[in-house]
């Protein structure tokens, strides 16, 4: 495909909205809807849009959503059946648990007008906390695009110092710290929250119970049953590929893939970085070897046209070159029809391991890779004080919080968005039913021996192959101190030195957790 065969005005902001006080003009291919004669809402074609009504109470989902167990259902018999079977927002979060998929939610009734996203917060929501005529959007910049008053970006010196330099060194650019972004007027909705359309403002609406506790077996069972259920699901709705490296995620949701793996195109990218002895070209390669089934290795062209990468660039506010390549000629080219399925399960591995006794903002800011951010410090510490009384309460550890919502509510956000230019993504762990059943688990098999447990029953012969195997002296060090129990210690250790560092160089002390 060439840069003249673009249609430009049909990939600008594709599988976006926003919804407005007031009409905006964007193009007539985009869907919309009038809500109570008060509000706007435009909706690209490529973003499925159903509307379910019951006793003076709406549901709109934006996206698509799945049920495990009734495979056959659509999206709107699934958001027809949730809507005859709530009376308030409360029971809507209740009822949507037991499902998958990357979805907004809008919901409204008499008094009530509520937005809120999958658990991952893959269906990206950005807000204005001020008056516009804009009430939110999938990025800021199409936010920014249609706001009035124009909305600027910060004059917070601590913020544009982040932005333009720490930012920089960490994850590529893509990590932001927080709810704020690089403009004052916009927030990001982080997931287990919502957006209150009348308070303007967010809230926290998981978790809201406390995590039941399950033995290893019970866990494994539910997470195959749902994992093989919400697969089947998606193969009969949607032409599926999946990527499978040499870790632990992909090699589980391959394992529960095994009945349907003659309707799935099964492939992995090569990146620049990659020769073909890097453990995610090699080990798959001899894992579907062995089971007999096709694997593709895609080597992505540099080459991008101009006016698509101006316009992905233009679509999400923190894309960056990293992955343009794949996205284009892989993703865009070739498998636009697709589905990809990409799944995280780190939720259930305590990725981030123990914490120390006391945790302050400095400890999680270093966690995240900021060492020397005084923005990053702060808005961890702001949410941890937010944070940790909801944790305690409800038996989550708050570093699994922090990785779900900061890690891969803000940084792991940013590859979908980036995509939606080219393809739709499913990640099948997405489910507030799944984190749940894989938080229960003792805090002792929370870490790859679980997830060896759940690929064993699916399909054994998978594990007759490494998962992440070392790959530097650095990754063999880190895997010997984890097996003999010291690697959080030491790391923690370290961490408090380079606190102690940190507040002679700022003059900061932070409260203690």
């Amino acid at each position: 495909m060439t840069s003249e065969q673009i249609d430009e005005s049909f990939l600008l902001y594709r599988r976006q909205f926003i919804f407005s006080r007031s009409q905006l003009s964007l193009p007539k291919f985009w869907k919309y809807l009038n809500i109570k004669a008060l509000f706007h809402l435009y909706v690209h074609p490529d973003l499925n849009l159903s509307i379910a009504t019951f006793n003076g109470r709406s549901i709109i989902l934006l996206g698509y959503i799945l049920d495990y167990e009734n495979e056959h259902k659509t999206d709107q018999k699934i958001i027809e059946d949730i809507i005859e079977d709530i009376n308030s927002f409360d029971s809507l979060i209740k009822k949507i648990k037991r499902y998958t998929g990357q979805y907004v939610l809008i919901y409204f009734d008499e008094n009530e007008f509520k937005i809120f996203h999958d658990p991952l917060g893959l269906r990206e929501i950005y807000y204005c906390n001020t008056n516009n005529r804009i009430i939110c959007g999938s990025q800021p910049n199409i936010i920014i695009k249609f706001s009035e008053p124009e909305i600027l970006p910060t004059k917070n010196c601590k913020k544009q110092k982040f932005y333009k330099e720490d930012m920089k060194k960490v994850r590529d650019g893509r990590l932001w710290v927080g709810d704020e972004t690089y403009f004052d007027e916009i927030k990001h909705l982080l997931p287990n929250h919502y957006f209150d359309v009348y308070k303007m403002k967010a809230f926290r609406y998981w978790p809201n119970e406390k995590i039941k506790r399950l033995d290893l077996n019970e866990v494994v069972d539910q997470t195959c049953a749902y994992l093989k259920g919400i697969l089947r699901s998606a193969s009969n709705r949607y032409d599926l590929m999946m990527a499978v490296t040499a870790g632990h995620d992909t090699r589980t949701l391959l394992a529960a893939s095994k009945d349907i793996s003659g309707k799935i195109y099964y492939f992995i990218n090569k990146h620049k970085n990659m020769n073909d002895d890097h453990p995610d070209i090699l080990i798959p390669r001899a894992l579907f070897n062995k089971i007999k089934l096709p694997f593709h290795i895609h080597i992505p062209d540099d080459n991008v046209p101009s006016a698509f990468r101006t316009i992905f660039f233009n679509n999400v506010f923190l894309a960056s070159e990293k992955y343009l390549p794949v996205i284009y000629n892989i993703y865009f080219r070739r498998y636009s029809n697709k589905i990809n399925v990409l799944g995280v399960g780190e939720i259930g591995r305590s990725f981030y391991g123990k914490r120390p006794v006391k945790i302050n903002g400095y400890f999680l800011s270093r966690v995240l890779k900021y060492k020397d951010s005084l923005y990053a410090v702060e808005q961890c510490q702001k949410w941890l004080e937010e944070t940790m009384p909801v944790a305690e309460r409800f038996g989550i550890d708050i570093m699994t919080l922090l990785l779900w919502e900061q890690l891969l509510g803000n940084w792991g956000t940013v590859a979908d968005s980036e995509s939606d230019i080219a393809i739709e993504h499913f990640d099948p762990f997405n489910s507030y039913h799944l984190y749940e059943i894989l938080l229960g688990v003792d805090k002792k098999y929370a870490s790859s021996y679980l997830f060896i447990a759940i690929i064993k029953k699916m399909w054994p012969e998978l594990l007759d192959f490494p998962i992440n195997p070392p790959m530097s002296k650095y990754d063999y060090i880190k895997s010997w101190l984890q097996k003999i129990g010291l690697f959080d210690y030491i790391r923690n250790i370290y961490y408090n030195v380079e606190y102690i560092k940190f507040k002679l160089k700022k003059g900061r002390i932070y409260t203690d957790l």
